[in-house]
Parts: C-alpha cells; structure tokens; sequence
C-alpha cells in the first residue's frame, strides 16, 4: 500500500508542477517542463510518467520517467526510474492541425529500485564474472507520433500518441549471441504513450 501512496504522489506532483507557469512574465521559468508524458510499457515499467523537455528547434526531447510493475505482471511490484533522449528529425503538417512525426530514434538508461537488484555485483562473486549490473538497463529504440492542437483550460496545446520498438543491451546480445534461437519478436517490445505540451 506504502507503494501505490508513492507512486500517486509522484504522479501528482509532477501533473500539479507541470502545470505551474510564471503569470506575470506570460513565459515558463527555465526549469519548468515542456511537457509531460504517460507511457505504456517499453521495459521501463507497465506504466510510466513524468516531465521533459524539447529542444528549440524542436527535434530533441529529454524525459525523466517514473515507472511502476505491479506484482501480477512482473513477480515482484517495481518501481523505476527512466531517463530518455528522442530525435525527431521531421515533422510532417496535416489538415486541421494534425501533425504527423514519421520517425523517432532513441535512447534511454532505466534503474529498478528494490534489494534485488545490484549496481555493482557482490564481491563473493569472481571479478570479471559478471560484466552487467542488474539495476540499470540501457536500451534503445526507433518510432512515430502524430499529434493535434487541443484546447485545455481555454489554452492552445498541443497533445501527441506515439508509439516506439525498443530492446535493451542483455536482449540485443543474446540475440546476437543465439541468432538461430531467438528472432526479433523474441527481443522486441512495443510501448505506446501520449505526450501534452504545458
């Protein structure tokens, strides 16, 4: 219970905090988001959110993700952290202000909380033995958005469904490792979120 109580908190700052705008100079403050996200799967949990940011000439984003597992999907309940960089290189105009992004690439570095996991192994173990920690996981991942203008609070956003196929480092080396056992399927996940500007 402790958990899901941390997990709403999280979630609720960062939606109250996101939504904080300096009134009087009608502009953001440098460290306040440009976005915030919600996130479907894509190994950084089962569902995920959090603030980013997106570059001037609006092709780079950078997002900090918190993720949650629950029990019944993963064995134990999980809590992450997912730190995110997108590159979208173009951005495609459509009728009544949709907008269609037909390539994304990415890369992120996701941290599991719990005592099961190590940063670094266990001395009882040979050094050399293990080359991984289990905590963090790097992974990539390639995809698309499209997204339309939309009114909230009586303000323009804009408001953005994408999907990505990533891996992380472990599967892509047993896949390289094992080509004749395992296939692409097999090393793939899909994850799909929506995006909101502030």
């Amino acid at each position: 219970m402790k958990m899901k109580n941390l997990l709403t908190a999280t979630f609720l700052l960062f939606f109250t905090t996101a939504f904080a705008q300096d009134e009087q100079a009608g502009l953001n403050k440098w460290y306040v988001p440009d976005h915030v996200k919600l996130q479907f799967a894509g190994n950084i949990g089962f569902l995920s959110a959090g603030p980013g940011y997106i570059s001037r000439n609006k092709t780079l984003e950078t997002d900090l993700l918190f993720g949650f597992l629950p029990q019944k999907y993963g064995g134990d309940a999980l809590v992450t952290i997912t730190a995110k960089t997108t590159y979208s290189p173009w951005r495609i105009p459509l009728k009544n202000t949709l907008n269609l992004v037909p390539f994304s690439l990415g890369f992120y570095l996701n941290y599991t909380f719990g005592p099961q996991f190590d940063t670094k192994w266990p001395s009882y173990y040979p050094k050399g033995y293990y080359w991984w920690a289990t905590s963090f996981r790097p992974g990539a991942y390639i995809g698309g958005k499209v997204g339309r203008d939309i009114y909230f609070y009586n303000k323009k956003k804009k408001a953005e469904l994408y999907y990505e196929l990533g891996t992380y480092d472990l599967l892509l080396i047993s896949y390289v490792q094992n080509p004749k056992y395992l296939k692409p399927r097999d090393i793939v996940n899909l994850a799909f979120g929506l995006k909101i500007e502030l």
